[in-house]
């Protein structure tokens, strides 16, 4: 782990809210010998208290998530209604995933997880207070005289060598400094040398969607502005020298001196963004299947029922069944049932178009919203896909054939999502209670 700046702790004014005493009360005694100010307090009420009237301008505030009378998520909304750029750091056990999902969504700076590693999370309160100390300093120099500025210059080129924030310093030519993090990652020995080998700032940020990327340096006022004003989150994704793709969260702040200058500092979230991704995947897919759950069909299909009323493209709904799947369960046990519903998964998985959407409705349960396709189309390959799971072998214990039966409706003008799934419904209805392994249309 790198070493954290000393001068940087000295500077960093905490709010510690933990309601349990014990972890409290050993946390705020080492983080009393590290930084300059540590406020505690026992649940979100009290933080908050502290937060509105105390005279300390907190630099960060570092939070429990699950605590009695206000928790840690109901605190970071409140805190985002009065100061929508304070760092703010969790500290989290590992089965609250669903709360650190909502943390992420608040913008939190980071988290570390229980039982508390303290030198992973001094280093972590460390880099999400550093912009904020940065632009404290920058005021400072900006309001000092030119020996001032270089020295408080030296003295914050000081502090950023020591983190693992990339930081850059450019005007609307060349980038003037950079800290010893920028130029590792790229594999620079001085900034001289990055001059020379790269054209511009810009040129590190690579295209895609989803991420900024600008040719010209007005697009960094603008997003210096956007920062400033709006409070949003501007992301990159970068190219080590080791060909590696990371993702970094872009703040740009701007100065004047002998023209304009741009402090751009690039936190590097790849990780945050993996566990984000992940925690997204397992809040929209179902465990065994790997398929979309109820919750993602839902979300979809207003998307999809909302460009239907304003394109009036075709939209098809398809719902079915396992026949009999209980006397399955009941007569093989249910670990061949889990195999039966895996298999039929990626059997009908592997038939479906990129565009459609394939999802676990519940149980034995299954849907399927095909955009831009006719009723008349989709019969074609609904049939397709019933023979094709009448004839396939789900599991090597089950003798006789596995089938489904199917319910299949358009959408229709003036058509809301719970007129759709009631008719749909009533389809599979017909289907099974006529016979079952077949078709209707309603």
């Amino acid at each position: 782990m790198a070493t954290v700046n000393i001068e940087l702790l000295n500077k960093i004014k905490v709010l510690y809210v933990e309601d349990e005493i014990n972890i409290q009360e050993i946390t705020y005694e080492a983080f009393s010998n590290i930084f300059h100010t540590v406020t505690a307090a026992s649940d979100g009420i009290e933080a908050l208290e502290y937060f509105k009237n105390d005279d300390i301008d907190y630099d960060i505030i570092v939070t429990d998530i699950n605590m009695p009378r206000m928790n840690g998520i109901e605190l970071i909304q409140e805190v985002r209604k009065i100061d929508l750029t304070l760092p703010i750091t969790i500290t989290t056990a590992h089965t609250e995933t669903e709360f650190v999902q909502n943390a992420i969504n608040l913008n939190v700076n980071g988290y570390t997880l229980k039982p508390i590693n303290m030198s992973l999370l001094i280093k972590t309160i460390a880099q999400a207070a550093e912009a904020r100390i940065l632009r404290k300093e920058l005021e400072e120099i900006n309001n000092g005289l030119v020996y001032q500025l270089k020295e408080k210059t030296f003295e914050l080129n000081s502090i950023l060598n020591s983190q693992d924030n990339l930081v850059v310093v450019s005007n609307n030519e060349v980038l003037h400094s950079a800290n010893k993090a920028f130029l590792g990652f790229l594999n620079k020995e001085s900034i001289e040398q990055c001059n020379k080998d790269i054209k511009s700032i810009f040129s590190l940020f690579e295209k895609e969607d989803g991420y900024f990327y600008a040719d010209d340096f007005s697009k960094l006022e603008e997003i210096a502005q956007i920062s400033k004003d709006k409070n949003e989150d501007i992301f990159v994704k970068i190219k080590s020298y080791n060909n590696t793709f990371e993702i970094f969260k872009l703040l740009i702040t701007t100065y004047e001196f002998n023209g304009v200058h741009y402090v751009i500092s690039l936190t590097n979230i790849t990780k945050i963004k993996e566990q984000s991704d992940l925690l997204e995947y397992q809040a929209t897919h179902d465990p065994l299947t790997k398929l979309a759950n109820r919750q993602k069909f839902n979300t979809d299909f207003t998307t999809e029922l909302n460009r239907f009323n304003r394109y009036g493209n075709d939209l098809t709904l398809v719902m079915y069944d396992i026949d009999f799947f209980k006397h399955i369960n009941d007569t093989y046990g249910h670990d061949i049932g889990d195999e039966v519903l895996i298999n039929l998964s990626n059997l009908v998985k592997n038939m479906t178009r990129e565009t459609d959407l394939l999802a676990r409705w519940g149980g034995e349960e299954f849907m399927m919203l095909l955009p831009e396709t006719s009723v008349e189309k989709s019969l074609t390959f609904v049939e397709n896909v019933r023979d094709s799971i009448e004839k396939a072998i789900f599991s090597e214990v089950i003798e006789t054939p596995i089938t489904c039966s199917f319910g299949v409706t358009q959408v229709k003008e003036n058509d809301t999502q719970d007129t759709v799934l009631k008719r749909i419904d009533l389809a599979l209805y017909e289907a099974k209670n006529t016979g079952r392994n077949k078709i209707i249309k309603k």
